[in-house]
């Protein structure tokens, strides 16, 4: 198993975050991590998620949505190669007062293919604290 994860303080209410974050027909204005996110946010669902790393062809998967917890949380669960590759990503929204809030993003990878695929995830490292700051910006100025 490997695993990256990262947060981020962004000074607005958490239901803000949530908003944008859940808005996934913007992310190609936005997110430099997942480009696109289409099909219903709802527990059991089947997402087709596009996600772009720094020197790499885009890759789409698809991904199950596991929970949900509207304004709190979402964990999906997908995998690249069937078995071989196997992703489960939480998104966490914590309030920390009335007016500020952590996000936090944690992916595991697991299967076969997590031995060869080292680089990758460490690009995908890059491009998921590049998505924290991006929401944190675009939250702030909305």
């Amino acid at each position: 198993m490997k695993e990256i994860k990262g947060s981020v303080m962004i000074n607005v209410p958490a239901e803000k975050v949530w908003t944008v974050l859940s808005e996934s027909a913007m992310y190609k204005e936005w997110n430099p991590f997942i480009t696109q996110w289409s099909g219903e946010l709802k527990e059991g669902n089947l997402l087709d998620v596009t996600i772009a790393l720094p020197d790499r062809p885009d890759t789409k998967f698809k991904s199950k949505v596991m929970r949900v917890e509207s304004g709190k949380e979402i964990l999906t669960k997908g995998a690249i190669k069937k078995g071989l590759l196997t992703s489960e990503h939480s998104f966490l929204i914590e309030t920390i007062e009335d007016s500020k809030c952590v996000f936090s993003q944690r992916i595991k990878f697991t299967g076969l293919m997590t031995l060869f695929v080292g680089k990758t995830i460490k690009a995908a490292q890059v491009n998921l604290n590049k998505m924290n700051e991006e929401l944190k910006k675009r939250c702030e100025k909305k």
